[in-house]
């Protein structure tokens, strides 16, 4: 946005203003800039330094000690008599701008009432905002500037189901767009819509979720509504839609469970759905034309209309997003939303720049972007009302959709303050909610102590991070250059030490310690990311028959369900998922991405043991422990010749006193003898009942628990 035309000039601190004025008009010299106010007079400008830009520009530095009004137009004429729009530029970036014009009102976006309908749009920067009625016949009114840039209309009618544009004076020109905060919008977001949630309410079942009393209590499960009914054998009808995932009774052409009743007879606590906002890179209007995933944010409150039955229809996919997350409770299963507040799509049509240029997004003291995203725009979370957008946001899907969590994309693009505060927040809407996030360190332009990512995880400790050292040494190395390289359950036994470290949840000292506390490691060794654990084992195991690879990835998905910390899997890991080796398949095919339902048939065994591992981890507490201190109390390992055991002990039965793990990946046959009759809860064929023995046998590549009373 920046030297673009011959002359420019930005407002970049209160009292200073950049220019960049083009070498091919008059050699990019002026000696002389004034400040034209909105009463046509003129104020001579102080130059206070001059130098050579970038790109064919001079740039000055240039003051006036006129009190500039923000949000009035001004305009700059240099000594040739060229005049141009003074743009509010990095002066919105400074602390008092945000002091100035931070509006802490619960009223911001549209709120119909009974008999009214109330417009509130956050636009401090700009001169005028047209709101303009798009429905036949068209109608357009001015708004009224208020407190903190605030800019409202009032109707005397209930305009529920109505389209809406603004039309926005900034900066010289004549923005149209959406509303940054709209609650639905018409296909492909060419207008806003008007919700009034009172009309599009939905029976709600939160009294069907049992007791949540800590989040190691979870199992989460992560789904793309897209995938999960794509396929053609499904057995569901409305495919790729949200209803699809309301379905239940759903089986394949041989009578297997799909869909929904799959998700609840595997047992699991938590679904986690993938991006569920509106997103770009799909045409509403010919759904399935194009894939994607949808990280790639336009809409942030608006549910995605390719996931609706009728994405013409504003109204149905509020409805139909709120019967799903309705669908899953009646269950007892909670849900976690996928969020992608750390980008948007297009910063330069998104309806951030255009109602407050320069703010929402991160840039230097040079104005240059910041791209630890790696999408070319960072989200500046530490902005206060972006950070009030990101709450309200959050407290929007949780009051209205009853959402019971949040999992962040590339968390650590924003900061610690933001992720404490929503956490807080969700807290208080519902006690038991979870946040997590991806706490990678991301090259954002923030101080390294504020970023929210896994090395300031004391500073966040009510939020969980996706733990990359449980993949990277339970599975093994997921880069593409490394896919060759094995974990421990896949069979390199010289990462005992760092399994022992991961089956804790990275939590104690003296092995490798990341997180205070296991609450705060979500153990995976699968996402939507990278390749999924049964493609990686063809890569990295290619020696071994498809059964040993079987019983490789059933170790890995024991070794999730019984570790200290939140487990995680990825949909249709419970069956060998493949996507025929694509590492990153965001945007490859239905054919790629679909779940296969057919491919359940074939991994029975697989969905079995998954469903025995999910069922041990809720029977036994010492699985779900909360604390450190806890662990490091009743935690001891032993190697045995690349095998790792771990032992459990408490003072009382808990339903047992003693418990072990038997965690073999190598090939070879172990024996053990105890000092008593133990029993053997589960093994390589899942659980096992009434089975007692002292002599026992630890067959290879498997997973074995006892327990003694």
């Amino acid at each position: 946005m920046r030297k673009t035309v011959r002359f420019e000039a930005h407002l970049d601190d209160y009292g200073q203003i950049s220019i960049y004025l083009s070498r091919q008009f008059y050699n990019g010299k002026s000696d002389v800039f004034y400040l034209k106010k909105p009463d046509g007079s003129l104020s001579k400008c102080q130059i206070l330094s001059f130098e050579f830009s970038q790109g064919d520009y001079n740039k000055y530095m240039i003051q006036t000690l006129e009190h500039i009004e923000i949000g009035q137009p001004y305009e700059i004429t240099e000594e040739h008599g060229l005049k141009v729009p003074l743009q509010y530029s990095l002066i919105t970036k400074t602390a008092r701008f945000d002091h100035e014009f931070y509006y802490d009102g619960d009223d911001l976006g549209v709120h119909p009432l009974k008999d009214a309908t109330n417009f509130a749009l956050w636009a401090p920067t700009a001169s005028r905002v047209i709101l303009e009625m798009v429905d036949k016949p068209r109608r357009s009114y001015e708004m009224e500037r208020t407190e903190k840039g605030v800019f409202r209309h009032h109707s005397p009618t209930n305009l529920h189901g109505k389209k809406y544009l603004y039309n926005i004076l900034v900066n010289g020109s004549w923005n149209t767009t959406t509303d940054p905060v709209a609650r639905s919008a018409t296909s492909n977001n060419s207008a806003s819509v008007i919700i009034d949630y009172t009309q599009v309410e939905v029976e709600r079942f939160t009294q069907n979720l049992p007791v949540m009393e800590k989040v190691t209590d979870a199992i989460i499960y992560e789904l793309s509504i897209r995938d999960f009914s794509a396929q053609a054998e499904s057995g569901i009808s409305a495919k790729s839609q949200f209803l699809g995932l309301c379905e239940l009774n759903t089986k394949t052409p041989n009578g297997s469970r799909s869909g929904l009743s799959h998700i609840v007879d595997l047992g699991v606590t938590h679904v986690q759905i993938m991006p569920m906002f509106d997103f770009s890179t799909v045409d509403e209007d010919n759904p399935s034309t194009f894939y994607n995933w949808g990280y790639d944010p336009v809409q942030y409150n608006v549910p995605e209309g390719s996931f609706s039955s009728d994405p013409k229809d504003p109204i149905k996919r509020v409805l139909e997003a709120r019967t799903m997350i309705q669908a899953f409770h009646q269950q007892g299963i909670r849900v976690i939303m996928d969020v992608v507040y750390n980008h948007v799509y297009e910063m330069e049509s998104n309806a951030f720049e255009k109602v407050v240029p320069y703010y929402y997004f991160r840039r230097s003291s040079s104005g240059a972007l910041s791209n630890g995203s790696f999408c070319n725009n960072d989200v500046d979370s530490n902005r206060l009302m972006v950070r009030k957008f990101i709450l309200d946001s959050c407290k929007c899907w949780m009051e209205a959709y009853d959402i019971d969590g949040f999992r962040f994309d590339l968390m650590g693009v924003l900061d610690i303050d933001t992720m404490n505060a929503i956490e807080a927040q969700s807290k208080s809407l519902k006690p038991d909610s979870m946040i997590i996030g991806e706490g990678w360190n991301m090259p954002t332009s923030l101080p390294e102590e504020i970023k929210a990512n896994m090395g300031n995880q004391s500073k966040m400790p009510h939020i969980a991070h996706f733990n990359d050292f449980f993949r990277e040494h339970v599975k093994g190395r997921t880069s593409t250059n490394e896919i060759t390289m094995k974990g421990y359950c896949s069979g390199d036994v010289s990462f005992i030490d760092a399994m022992k470290a991961a089956m804790i949840g990275n939590c104690l000292p003296g092995l490798v310690k990341i997180f205070d506390q296991p609450t705060q490691s979500v153990n995976y060794v699968e996402c939507h990311d990278n390749h999924t654990s049964w493609d990686k084992l063809r890569e990295c195991c290619k020696e071994d028959p498809r059964e040993i690879r079987v019983k490789k990835h059933k170790l890995m998905i024991g070794s999730v369900l019984l570790a200290q910390g939140i487990p995680f899997l990825h949909s249709g890991q419970e069956f060998c998922r493949t996507k025929n080796g694509q590492h990153n398949s965001y945007r490859s095919s239905d054919a790629i991405n679909q779940i296969d339902w057919i491919r359940k048939e074939r991994h029975m065994d697989v969905v079995q043991y998954t469903k025995d591992m999910i069922a041990l981890r809720k029977r036994m507490p010492v699985f779900r422990m909360k604390t450190s201190a806890a662990i490091e109390k009743r935690v001891s390992f032993r190697n045995f010749d690349g095998m790792l055991v771990i032992h459990y002990m408490y003072e009382k039965k808990n339903p047992y006193h003693d418990v072990w793990i038997y965690i073999n990946p190598t090939n070879q046959i172990y024996y053990e003898r105890f000092d008593d009759y133990v029993e053997i809860l589960a093994n390589e064929a899942g659980l096992l009942e009434d089975v007692r023995a002292q002599n026992t046998t630890i067959n290879p590549y498997t997973l074995v628990v006892f327990a003694r009373k």
